[in-house]
């Protein structure tokens, strides 16, 4: 028998430092969460699921729209603080954020009360206050889009008599009472939800997955621009559907000295509108479903991160056949970055997304073997799947068959 004592004692001293890399911080948690199923009862878990998780979201949006962390971070130098001085550089009300909404995410340890309405910071907290993105996942995007579809999605299914949904006519639009809407034009055009959405996107990309760069050896994508002459006359990545360019943005950073313009950022106006790229990477507005800009053709990388799981298996083939003309053969690689849905055990991250994709679009996160058949679909073949060890997402690379 193991006492809590003894448990307590030798969790004590891990935190997310305390592991040598990315695979193994996920491996642990992905245990020590299994672990907790275990401990908990029914009651504990159906507690977290319909009170906690519901009540803490809207305590954290409060506080953010409060400015709290922010000034906290500002004003306050990031030291521990007191409720009355929260409310000071607030305005808020001290009664509401010291006995109301403190003591909850407190209770849910993602503040440390120091001392009696005293509180420190955690890392989550200085990422609220330090990174706009990562607090903009707890505005427009949870409450215009997820909360309401997830909450819709069991009705949905009832009515369509539990059938796995495979119509674009899908729950998104039995939500919005609407059958010619789709969630991508409703995104663009929610003042409340398009900005917020893009900074979901990119929290996901940064926070949740392996940066594509530390999956796929870059350096061969300059390597061999080099010695085909064309580094300086095409793109070296086309970056399709790509919203804020986060991931054109982790190629920089990997490698910053290629030239202006070789980075293209592709995606729809209304998502590009207000997007800072910088001078080395260039904007494009055209749709994945019309064939590439003549500028943007022999491109040595074309790439697509979460784009085509956005689309059922036709739609999917269309996108993969209106680009592949544009691709050099024996010399253009697509680089699809995707989840790839294990046949045993899939990691939880990747089927939360999958239902996430169904409640949203009808579709679905695919298996190797549902990518191979895409892809083969599409007249084009597999080079490598590259699949690192406990990440969410994988780099399919493709090339002209």
């Amino acid at each position: 028998m193991t006492s809590a004592g003894q448990l307590l004692a030798s969790l004590e001293a891990v935190n997310a430092s305390s592991f040598p890399d990315e695979a193994e911080r996920i491996r642990a948690r992905d245990a020590v969460f299994e672990t907790l199923r275990r401990i908990q009862s029914p009651w504990d878990i159906a507690w977290d699921q319909n009170w906690v998780n519901p009540a803490i979201n809207a305590a954290v949006k409060t506080l953010i729209n409060a400015g709290v962390f922010k000034k906290w971070a500002d004003e306050a130098g990031g030291a521990p603080i007191t409720c009355s001085k929260m409310s000071e550089l607030t305005g808020a009300d001290e009664l509401l954020i010291r006995i109301r909404m403190m003591p909850a995410i407190s209770g849910q340890f993602l503040v440390q009360e120091v001392a009696q309405d005293t509180y420190a910071r955690t890392a989550w907290a200085k990422a609220l206050a330090e990174n706009p993105s990562f607090a903009g996942m707890y505005g427009g995007f949870y409450h215009e889009l997820n909360s309401q579809m997830f909450r819709t999605l069991p009705f949905y299914l009832m009515e369509t008599g539990f059938k796995n949904p495979t119509n674009v006519d899908c729950n998104f639009q039995f939500w919005q009472g609407d059958k010619n809407t789709n969630m991508f034009q409703y995104v663009g055009t929610n003042p409340r939800l398009k900005s917020d959405f893009n900074d979901a996107m990119e929290c996901h990309s940064k926070h949740n997955l392996t940066p594509w760069v530390d999956i796929y050896p870059t350096d061969t994508v300059l390597a061999s621009a080099a010695t085909t002459g064309d580094g300086q006359s095409r793109p070296l990545v086309v970056d399709i559907g790509s919203g804020k360019g986060h991931d054109l943005k982790k190629f920089l950073a990997r490698h910053p000295d290629i030239f202006t313009g070789s980075l293209v950022l592709q995606d729809l106006p209304n998502i590009l509108k207000g997007v800072d790229v910088g001078p080395v990477i260039k904007a494009q507005p055209p749709d994945f479903l019309t064939p590439q800009p003549a500028e943007s053709e022999g491109a040595r990388v074309y790439f697509m991160h979460n784009v085509l799981h956005d689309w059922p298996d036709e739609t999917a083939k269309n996108i993969l056949q209106t680009l592949a003309p544009a691709m050099k053969k024996g010399y253009s690689r697509l680089l699809i970055h995707e989840s790839l849905v294990s046949s045993v055990k899939p990691l939880s991250r990747v089927t939360v997304s999958d239902i996430t994709m169904m409640a949203c679009l009808a579709v679905a996160e695919r298996s190797e073997e549902q990518w191979r058949e895409l892809v083969a679909s599409a007249g084009l073949g597999i080079v490598k799947i590259w699949r690192p060890v406990q990440s969410v997402e994988s780099i399919i690379e493709v090339e002209v068959a």
